[in-house]
């Protein structure tokens, strides 16, 4: 039997062996951290920019990428995208900063506890005939792959929140410019993933177009204590006349006159399940439409959606009412005798 003072030594000489294998493990976890830190973003800096611009077919650069292994934190700065023949970009955004969470390795799909874009301005140009600067990229990015629909994708995205966006709409067939500024935006999820994650931020959206401000309230509790919150989204007497003419050259009609008014309630839920809920209502009036051809089609003088519940991840759309005042409907017939609302 050996001595109790063997016993002693033995049983501290295993002890010291289980200290050095967990220093050394310490020491290759912060080795590694520390090769992640300092080559992730020179080795991935070129790969991004080449599969971004043959994703879209512009010329795409990063200034500089972030990486702190130890959080899964990445950030991105002064990224651009370019314009065509020579314009000016067509997006510029100051930073990008997501805080991923290890269950994107378990689950294969992101899941992000924070998503911040700073200071994005976007240029779109309107060419002619309803085409646009960014024609080619809608082109690429609706080509079909050829595999199969799964459905939607798989992410889970929280506290996302874009600041100090602007954008510049050219009209050329007009020469005029629509300019929106102080663009903010903030949604405490975007999931199809069942996932409970902290949330920080509250529903909000506003911009300035011009001299006007469109702003929306919060109600009810923080969201981020309860997991619950209440946006409202009320814009009365917009007039859409100004608009109308960028609609797609491939619509079979042509809105001459509109003006909407909106009394929305977007209300966030994120236990049980994650919801997005739409109630309130949306209202057109003194809508005019024709045909291509300019020839009167549907005119009324209001049309009402009072929407008790729609919920837009669910693909769930349940109206309480559609009231439809006053329509005119011009039909003709031709000589060939083709009636016009068949040609729709």
């Amino acid at each position: 039997m050996p001595s109790p003072s063997a016993l002693a030594s033995l049983d501290t000489l295993r002890h010291h062996r289980w200290v050095r294998r967990g220093l050394w493990a310490l020491l290759a976890l912060l080795l590694l951290w520390l090769v992640s830190w300092l080559a992730v973003p020179a080795l991935a800096k070129g790969p991004l920019e080449r599969m971004a611009s043959e994703a879209l077919g512009r010329p795409v650069t990063v200034g500089a990428i972030d990486f702190k292994p130890w959080t899964l934190e990445i950030t991105l700065r002064d990224i651009a995208v370019g314009g065509t023949a020579g314009a000016p970009p067509q997006l510029e955004i100051a930073r990008i900063y997501a805080d991923a969470e290890m269950q994107s390795l378990l689950r294969l799909a992101p899941v992000v506890d924070a998503l911040e874009i700073d200071a994005p301005h976007l240029r779109l140009t309107h060419l002619a005939d309803g085409h646009y600067d960014v024609d080619d990229i809608l082109a690429r990015l609706s080509t079909p792959s050829g595999k199969p629909d799964t459905g939607p994708a798989r992410l889970a995205l929280y506290n996302l929140a874009l600041t100090g966006g602007a954008v510049d709409f050219t009209d050329r067939t007009v020469d005029r410019t629509h300019a929106v500024r102080q663009l903010a935006l903030k949604v405490p999820f975007i999931s199809t993933l069942p996932s409970q994650r902290e949330v920080k931020v509250e529903p909000h959206l506003s911009f300035a177009i011009g001299d006007s401000r469109f702003d929306s309230s919060v109600q009810g509790t923080p969201f981020a204590q309860t997991g619950k919150g209440d946006a409202t989204v009320k814009w009365q007497g917009l007039d859409l006349a100004p608009y109308l003419a960028y609609l797609p050259a491939s619509l079979p009609v042509r809105v001459k006159g509109a003006i909407l008014d909106m009394d929305v309630k977007v209300a966030f839920e994120q236990a049980p399940h994650l919801a997005v809920k739409l109630t309130g209502t949306v209202q057109t009036h003194n809508v005019h439409i024709t045909d291509r051809g300019d020839q009167p089609l549907l005119s009324y003088e209001r049309l009402t959606i009072d929407m008790a519940d729609v919920r837009p991840l669910e693909h769930v759309v349940r109206l309480a009412s559609v009231e439809l005042a006053a329509p005119v409907v011009s039909a003709a017939r031709n000589a060939a005798g083709e009636i016009n609302l068949a040609q729709l």
